[in-house]
């Protein structure tokens, strides 16, 4: 691990705790299947974004790469449920074994573009798209990555490049940030001004 991507997976880390610590001092479920389903969706995404950062550090990059899928999924499938999703989906979801979310990635991500403004820092050809920009720009390779397509063979054989590696890590922490901001929003119809801070704080500190 070069000495610039063990500093980005402190900053992580570093973020990590911090957004973690302030949402857990707030009561993320009111009892409704649809909060206790979007509380669902921030545990598997804080699961996948530990687990990113864990194979980072244990020097394991094709691991992290392929979890970054299963975290961009999860964040999508979280918001659009929360947002979106009618009550006898979210029934579906919560008490069978074979609830489904309608559509694909890209249309979901296309949806959350109509309620979400992409941050700042990430640069898009369209700054209300940043869902649809996410998805155009690491969807194909992250599938190949988690399915053991060509990139992630060429990638085992030739190694993980550092600009690529400190990619995959910030865009983790972005769409991790924005799940929980994004969360607390549509649950309390309001923003947090602790998570509005972190997020300004992470988005203007360029690692």
């Amino acid at each position: 691990m070069t000495p610039r991507i063990k500093n980005c997976v402190e900053r992580a880390r570093h973020y990590q705790d911090k957004i973690l610590r302030e949402i857990s001092k707030h009561q993320t479920a009111d009892g409704s299947d649809r909060s206790v389903v979007a509380t669902a969706g921030i545990k598997m995404a804080a699961g996948d974004f530990k687990a990113i950062l864990t194979e980072i550090d244990n020097d394991n990059p094709g691991s992290a790469f392929k979890l970054f899928r299963l975290l961009y999924e999860d964040v999508v499938n979280a918001l659009w449920a929360q947002a979106f999703a009618p009550e006898d989906l979210i029934a579906k979801l919560l008490h069978t074994d074979n609830g489904q979310l309608p559509g694909t990635m890209a249309e979901r991500a296309e949806k959350l573009d109509t309620i979400f403004v992409a941050p700042s820092d990430v640069e898009t050809d369209d700054d209300d798209t940043l869902f649809v920009h996410l998805q155009s720009k690491f969807w194909k390779t992250a599938n190949s990555f988690t399915h053991g397509g060509s990139l992630a063979i060429n990638r085992e054989l030739a190694g993980y490049d550092e600009e690529s590696t400190y990619e995959m890590l910030r865009s983790s922490t972005t769409v991790f940030l924005i799940l929980i901001d994004a969360m607390y929003r549509l649950h309390y119809n309001k923003p947090n001004d602790v998570l509005s801070g972190i997020a300004q704080t992470y988005f203007a500190e360029k690692w």
